[in-house]
């Protein structure tokens, strides 16, 4: 990545870290880092386009592909 690129990535992920959605960030930094280490295994295309979908919709507040974490214990039968 460019040194500008790389620059501007910084202050975006600087921005969101002090955020609503730090938490947030911080879990998929972790998620990221945690596939970086391991065996490449690449996200593909459907991933990523239910990703960012995923992604949009939380940071627009749209909730309604969401569902309760109590709900989803109940529906896998935790």
């Amino acid at each position: 990545m460019e040194r500008a690129n790389l620059e501007a990535l910084f202050e975006k992920v600087e921005t969101i870290a002090h955020g609503p959605h730090a938490e947030m960030l911080h879990k998929l930094i972790d998620l990221l880092y945690e596939r970086e280490m391991e065996e490449p295994e690449y996200f593909s295309p459907e991933d990523l386009a239910a990703i960012e979908e995923g992604m949009k919709a939380s940071l627009s507040g749209d909730r309604s592909q969401f569902i309760p974490w109590e709900d989803l214990k109940k529906e896998l039968d935790l």
